[in-house]
């Protein structure tokens, strides 16, 4: 399998450097973000200096793991290590002579990517918190507080409503699918009555996760996870991305135990879906969770307190 490090390089205008291979490479002509190869006894965080040094000219200052990548060409096999590059000193430009450019993340889409770059993708179109929403009553305080959410920009929701009766979730949710429609937040729905529309975006607990056998017909789809049977279950069902716990441990869920970085990292290694890391964590563990892999942190009480 051929080891690659790849950096998604992003500017101050939140612009995403991409280059296009060569046409006579594998997968040539196709636009992908700079890297190359890691050579025999070289660390993948070497490498990636080196590399982008020999192709953009600039010096990597600092850098964060982003996702992890296996994917199987005809062909060839991969794996991908792809690194958000935070600082570099110098100006990037084709110093092998390729075709380079910086775009938009709205203008993405419009460029042909290896298939071996989908996740890279969907990582990029997912910020690094979500919200899953509290256990709360009253429902003044619940909208109160979720608009306070989404006025600080805050992009990803997942609806979690246990103690709701089936009247009162349609309703909410109802509610909560016209402001992230007005907001242009991403919304999944855990555990939705069957008379909801769930096309746009579903959350699957863990046990709904194994009992099922296809993916189910909605946009955005993700899932509960708790080991490594649980993770390959949702790279089969090709769910978007994944809640990973528990990190720390958490009140709203004390029958889980804590797991700790290390078995995060150890964990998600071959998953190559982006993952959030869930259990008693916060904005302050956002540097942690990134070093170790994760997409970002998903929390209840710990994110629901900063929209007060």
């Amino acid at each position: 399998m051929l080891h690659v490090v790849v950096a998604v390089i992003q500017d101050k205008k939140g612009q995403i450097l991409i280059a296009q291979r060569d046409t006579k490479k594998h997968q040539g002509g196709k636009w992908e973000f700079p890297g190359g190869k890691v050579e025999q006894g070289e660390s993948a965080q070497h490498a990636l200096v080196r590399e982008i040094n020999e192709e953009l000219g600039i010096q990597i200052e600092s850098a964060t793991p982003l996702i992890q990548i296996h994917h199987h060409y005809t062909e060839l096999s991969v794996f991908l290590d792809v690194y958000t590059v935070n600082t570099w000193r110098g100006e990037a430009y084709g110093k092998e002579g390729q075709p380079m450019r910086w775009i938009g993340l709205n203008d993405i889409n419009h460029y042909s990517f290896p298939a071996a770059n989908t996740p890279i993708l969907q990582a990029l179109s997912l910020p690094d918190t979500c919200l899953i929403t509290p256990e709360i009553k009253d429902e003044a305080e619940f909208r109160q507080g979720i608009l306070r959410y989404l006025d600080r920009g805050q992009t990803l929701i997942q609806f979690r409503a246990k103690t709701l009766t089936t009247h009162a979730y349609i309703n909410r949710a109802t509610w909560l699918i016209k402001q992230c429609k007005a907001y242009e937040t991403s919304l999944v729905l855990n555990s939705p009555p069957s008379q909801l529309d769930f096309a746009n975006g579903l959350h699957l607990t863990s046990s709904q996760l194994l009992a099922l056998k296809s993916r189910p017909e909605t946009t955005l789809l993700s899932a509960a996870c708790h080991n490594k049977s649980e993770l390959l279950k949702a790279q089969q069902l090709a769910v978007d991305f994944i809640f990973l716990s528990a990190i720390k441990a958490t009140t709203s869920h004390p029958e889980l135990i804590s797991k700790g970085w290390q078995w995060f990292s150890e964990n998600i290694k071959e998953c190559n879906i982006p993952v959030y890391a869930l259990g008693g964590l916060g904005v302050d563990d956002l540097d942690i969770a990134k070093k170790n892999g994760a997409q970002g942190i998903a929390a209840i009480s710990q994110l629901w307190k900063k929209s007060r």
